[in-house]
């Protein structure tokens, strides 16, 4: 049993024994209660705006980082997504243009914009998926490199080249119907017998005018022939890297020697000079001295069923005009 309790009462001088008092208790309680609760609360609030652990304040630190980069990220997946598009639409274009064939339609890679990657739920799905997507695209782009470092190889030396190639008609609108004869063993016009013509004839109607097929200089021509033989009033120009076009049967040359010539600029007028029976243009690729045939190198301005009724024309055994 509890031993009794005594308070001393100031006003009676004496000692009185304490009663049990419910309301008392009750406050007594409730003020204890208020004091543990402040207490925990500040507590709390101490631990969590005043002290700070060593993971705390690394995971701070990271976090405020991570909202610094998020500027930086979203513009560099901006940047990445216009680029592939970019890069899609150029190797359309580069397909077409080769191929002469729409390119295949696959779905573009697009990146989730950083607040899209940073609220996703299932973040190892979607860096998974977007994992695998780029492997795809890697694994495409080095299947590609393979096929055209295989094929088309470039180095700096071949840039000079590829500026001066003698790619285009040496005629404005050439088709099948003014390509005369072609490259290999022909009929000659004077003596009837099979010879190899050289170059290709084309058709044309005096005074038209006739284009440098490449970028060059002009290293020999021939503007007052009077004989009724040869090639007859011709230019000669030199592309570099061993390649000379020479255009014949002119009636005018408008170039002189050792001139710089542009791609398409006209250098003369067709015409029926030297060794010709008929207007025509007789044009001649030749590389390192050796003949070749001129429509392999006819690849600009002109599309892929053009070309292809060019050359079964070219391979027609008829007579040529020169």
């Amino acid at each position: 049993m509890s031993q009794p309790q005594f308070r001393y009462n100031p006003k009676t001088l004496r000692y009185e024994r304490v009663r049990f008092s419910i309301w008392r208790t009750t406050g007594a309680f409730i003020a204890y209660s208020c004091f543990g609760i402040l207490f925990f609360i500040g507590l709390n609030l101490l631990q969590n705006f005043v002290i700070e652990t060593r993971l705390e304040k690394a995971l701070r630190t990271e976090n405020k980082s991570l909202s610094q980069y998020k500027v930086v990220l979203a513009s560099q997946i901006e940047t990445s997504n216009q680029l592939l598009g970019e890069l899609k639409t150029d190797e359309s274009k580069l397909h077409e243009k080769l191929f002469e064939a729409p390119a295949e339609q696959e779905s573009p890679v697009v990146v989730q914009s950083a607040e899209k990657v940073a609220s996703t739920e299932n973040w190892n799905e979607s860096m998974s998926h977007l994992t695998g997507r780029l492997k795809a695209v890697n694994e495409k782009t080095k299947i590609k490199n393979h096929f055209f470092s295989e094929r088309l190889t470039l180095d700096k030396s071949d840039v000079p080249t590829l500026i001066n190639f003698p790619s285009i008609a040496p005629v404005k609108d050439l088709n099948d119907q003014n390509l005369v004869s072609g490259f290999g063993v022909r009929i000659n016009p004077f003596h009837k017998r099979n010879y190899h013509h050289d170059g290709i004839d084309i058709a044309l109607t005096k005074g038209t005018e006739v284009l440098a097929t490449g970028n060059g200089h002009v290293i020999s021509f021939n503007n007052h022939n009077l004989l009724e033989a040869g090639s007859g009033n011709y230019i000669e120009i030199d592309h570099g890297s061993g390649l000379v076009t020479r255009y014949s049967h002119l009636e005018k040359v408008n170039v002189t020697w050792g001139q710089k010539i542009k791609q398409g600029q006209v250098i003369g007028l067709s015409g029926s000079s030297g060794g010709s029976v008929a207007p025509h243009l007789h044009y001649e690729v030749i590389e390192y001295g050796k003949n070749l045939d001129p429509l392999m190198y006819i690849i600009e301005g002109i599309s892929a069923e053009g070309h292809q009724k060019l050359a079964v024309k070219s391979k027609t055994q008829n007579q040529s005009l020169d």
